[in-house]
């Protein structure tokens, strides 16, 4: 295996903050799109959670997890001090809690807010107003720096800003107004209004065995 091998797709925001990480490192993949609803034999065969991302060392070892996946491209960076800037050795436990906040207590009630039909029971406006209070005080630190700990974004910023996003989005179709304060919207604006987000979410063809290789970043 020539390349490490990344499964990803396209909106899904833990793929999304993986390849934020390897285009940041300056890490380039093989990288295989693919659809969820029609997920090919091989992605299955290497996955135990048989959701994306998932990426495949050259040594055929499996990383399953997003955020495993966003510390070995820290890890194996040829950028300089990369790790020491978006992973510091001081705030490790506090970047640790906000990330396990955002995955296990706001990404809950985004899902039951965005996708309410998909649960049964699910009240919408319950969700709506759980989320926003993660966005509150998210925005809360974000008043006080220009990223969660400082000056530069650490891997929580990475981590968190893509479910920012789809709570965007969410409010949008829903047409609800003032769901943002200043401070997160220039914080998100941060990420989606580069170049780097473009070639973050360049559209690539669905990957099917035997086709030609893609490689990301596309450039």
């Amino acid at each position: 295996m020539k390349n490490d091998i990344l499964y990803s797709f396209r909106r899904c925001p833990y793929a999304m903050r993986a390849r934020w990480a390897l285009l940041i490192c300056e890490i380039k993949v093989e990288i295989r799109e693919i659809e969820l609803k029609n997920k090919p034999l091989d992605f299955l065969n290497n996955s135990k959670t048989k959701t994306v991302p998932i990426l495949i060392k050259k040594n055929s070892e499996v990383i399953e997890e997003s955020l495993d996946i966003i510390l070995w491209a820290c890890s194996e960076s040829k950028k300089e001090n990369i790790k020491l800037i978006c992973f510091p050795e001081n705030k490790k436990v506090d970047i640790f809690k906000i990330i396990n906040e955002n995955d296990n207590e706001f990404k809950y009630h985004l899902d039951r807010f965005k996708y309410a039909t998909r649960y049964q029971n699910s009240d919408e406006e319950f969700h709506f107003t759980n989320a926003i209070k993660f966005i509150k005080r998210w925005n809360e630190l974000l008043a006080e720096n220009k990223y969660f700990f400082g000056d530069s974004p650490t891997i929580a910023d990475w981590s968190i800003w893509p479910f920012v996003r789809q709570f965007k989005i969410a409010c949008e179709s829903q047409k609800r107004k003032n769901y943002f304060e200043s401070s997160i919207k220039n914080w998100l604006d941060s990420f989606e209004k580069t170049r780097e987000f473009k070639s973050l979410m360049y559209k690539y063809e669905l990957w099917e065995p035997y086709s030609r290789k893609n490689y990301f970043p596309s450039n």
